[in-house]
């Protein structure tokens, strides 16, 4: 009826018909400084960005022609209409209950009895049940107007047109001020689902739900920044400079609070974005100036052995914008101490990872190296000296955080982002593992770096990086994810007439992620083979087992494709890894693929949630990226959608068979009469 009411209503409203002109994302710029493009460039900061989830609200001419023409805008009207309708069906729906609750308590004892025993309830083990279609773990704990609140959600996700246009939906929106009831729908759907709240504090109660279950979180204060939506062409490059500074202090606050507030559950993370820690034209700078030096190495390298010899070196040194550090000395002498420095094997040649650990922007001896030309005068872009300082400014942040971090027994779990940005996330990213993943742990690594498997060059970063670990004697711990910025990576690469970094077809995908868990997974092998072999030469005093204290690496298997997580459980159990050990963890999003999480949790493994949280208009840019990923990454959601069905049914039955024993009349007891007396 309220159907009814509304369409008859809307009806009456004359139509108007609303035009947007497309708003497009400029080429990318590959100027060298932040400061000598940043006058006229229209790159921009995302905080106000686009989503897909309002795919599913009204039509544009149909909200315009809701514009208030009363003192109660009609789509306030619709909205209360709405939610009074949606709160009722709730409440007489959540009346629907699968089975008593002392059946529900000894469900969960004997889940737990199970759990310490390695098997099911059912007798199964973890990949038994994670194979099974019609496991409803994840969703029988849920109330009845959760799981409607899921297939609406999912069902939304499958309609690829919509998420294709809802950015610009929501542009629209943005244009004639309907962000509102725009926001309000996305708040009441979306967010719900892939949401813990508007503030950390917010997240508590879903933490502490998803504890129960056996199921840790990844608090996510979801604010990051792009190179759209915020037009610089009026302001001067000092006052961008600040504006960046004074947002990334302050988002830093926030993320002190976000580490506070997961430390007060054990073993949970923080997770941070770099973006939000410093100015993408920064970020972007300095990763266009590290690929440049990456790339003229790979070109001196005149024999292909992954070497360069000290002639080879001191050209790579003169190839930089500033190759003396100080007028005291000459650049003869710079070459031979760095040379030095970077032949740590006295073999007279330095290789890319000996040399990016010798010239790096992270440290303060070298730093002065990037300083100078910028339009050209160097074959290795420069940085200028108020860029230098920012990207300290940046360091600063983070290692304030990480100290916090290490105090509060927190993990620290760093995002991977666009790869116009990444090269110089990485840079951050190591330098915070040399200095905080070296001390052994019983809790394990600290800092957490996130790898896109879907990348071409993934695996050889993964491995590249592994060496680098080795060398400067930290622990490699490493969140694996296939990726989440696939639709604008090719976007972009087919608008710049770039190669396409991301592989090609989802079959290559699967190939480069399994490698690089086997690649994690095979260092896990070979350090506890040597560990073997040296307790058997060696007292048992001296002898150690292979634990989070020894580990040269930590695996952390974020991925919602289920064959990947089944086939690294298999490989867990070949190579006799405790699923409680902490080697090897797992994690999927808040609101997608609960059959995973959940089954994990009942066997005792370290099963992670991201819980993003932030205000509504912030979060947006994550939104989207849950649609993308729920359309065309995943497929769509039809096993989530088949398991809410079945136990939305079932919870009918139930409720039915249960009506049909109260209805049924008892009949009176008869009572005998007993012997006859002749009293």
């Amino acid at each position: 009826m309220t159907s009814r009411v509304l369409a008859s209503t809307l009806a009456r409203q004359p139509s108007l018909r609303l035009v947007s002109p497309m708003r497009c994302s400029p080429p990318f710029s590959t100027k060298p400084s932040l400061l000598s493009h940043a006058r006229p460039s229209n790159l921009t900061r995302r905080h106000h960005s686009t989503s897909p989830f309002q795919s599913s609200s009204p039509p544009p001419k149909v909200i315009a022609a809701a514009i208030p023409v009363s003192k109660t805008p009609l789509w306030q009207k619709v909205a209360i209409g709405g939610t009074i309708a949606l709160a009722t069906s709730a409440t007489l729906l959540n009346q629907i209950v699968k089975s008593p609750q002392m059946e529900a308590a000894i469900r969960d004892a004997a889940a737990a009895a199970a759990a310490a025993a390695g098997t099911s309830p059912t007798g199964h083990n973890v990949v038994d049940d994670l194979k099974d279609e019609h496991n409803r773990i994840g969703v029988e704990k849920k109330s009845t107007s959760e799981l409607m609140l899921s297939m609406l959600v999912y069902k939304l996700c499958t309609f690829s047109l919509l998420v294709d246009l809802a950015p610009r939906l929501i542009s629209l929106a943005e244009m004639v001020h309907l962000t509102p009831p725009v926001y309000w729908f996305v708040r009441k759907t979306f967010f719900a689902q892939f949401c813990g709240g508007e503030s950390a504090e917010d997240c508590i109660g879903t933490m502490n739900a998803l504890r129960s279950a056996g199921i840790n979180s990844i608090l996510d204060l979801s604010i990051e920044a792009d190179l759209d939506e915020l037009d610089l062409e009026n302001q001067s490059p000092a006052e961008i400079r600040s504006q960046f500074n004074k947002s990334a202090d302050h988002i830093a606050d926030q993320i002190s609070t976000c580490i506070d507030t997961a430390s007060k559950m054990s073993k949970s993370f923080a997770a941070i974005k770099i973006t939000a820690m410093g100015s993408p034209l920064l970020l972007q700078q300095v990763s266009s100036t590290l690929n440049a030096l990456e790339s003229r190495f790979k070109h001196m390298d005149q024999d292909k052995d992954g070497k360069v010899t000290k002639e080879e070196f001191r050209q790579l040194v003169k190839m930089l914008p500033s190759p003396a550090l100080n007028k005291d000395q000459s650049l003869d002498a710079v070459i031979d101490q760095l040379f030095k420095e970077a032949d740590r094997d006295q073999d007279g040649q330095v290789d890319w990872v000996d040399f990016a650990s010798t010239i790096s922007l992270n440290r303060d001896e070298t730093r002065a190296l990037f300083l100078g030309a910028t339009e050209g005068a160097a074959e290795v872009p420069g940085l200028e000296k108020e860029d230098l300082d920012d990207y300290k400014r940046v360091l600063v942040r983070m290692e304030k955080l990480c100290d916090q971090a290490a105090k509060t027994q927190t993990r620290l779990m760093i995002d991977a982002e666009q790869t116009y940005f990444q090269p110089a996330i990485d840079s951050v990213a190591l330098h915070l593992m040399e200095n905080y993943n070296n001390k052994p742990h019983v809790e394990g690594p600290l800092i957490f770096n996130t790898y896109q498997m879907y990348l071409k060059d993934a695996l050889g970063r993964l491995q590249q990086d592994y060496v680098h670990a080795q060398r400067n004697g930290y622990v490699l711990a490493a969140k694996l994810v296939r990726g989440a910025y696939m639709v604008s990576e090719r976007k972009r690469a087919q608008e710049l007439g770039l190669n396409d970094p991301i592989c090609d077809g989802i079959e290559a995908t699967h190939t480069s992620y399994n490698a690089g868990v086997d690649f994690m997974l095979g260092a896990m092998t070979q350090k506890k083979q040597k560990l073997i072999e040296n307790k058997a030469s060696a007292s048992d005093e001296n002898a150690s087992s292979f634990s989070l204290k020894n580990s040269p690496v930590v695996l952390f298997v974020a991925s919602h494709n289920k064959d990947s997580v089944i086939r690294t459980c298999e490989r867990m159990q070949e190579l006799d890894l405790e699923p409680q050990s902490g080697l090897v963890m797992f994690g999927q999003l808040m609101g997608m693929c609960d059959q995973i999480s959940y089954t994990l949790g009942q066997y005792g493994y370290g099963i992670f949630k991201y819980v993003p949280y932030g205000p509504i208009h912030h979060v947006i840019p994550y939104l989207i990226r849950r649609a993308q990923e729920n359309a065309s990454v995943l497929g769509g959601v039809a096993v989530e959608r088949t398991l809410l069905w079945e136990e939305l049914r079932s919870r009918f039955v139930a409720q039915k068979e249960r009506a049909q024993i109260q209805t049924v009349p008892v009949p009176s007891p008869i009572v005998p009469a007993g012997p006859t007396s002749t009293m």
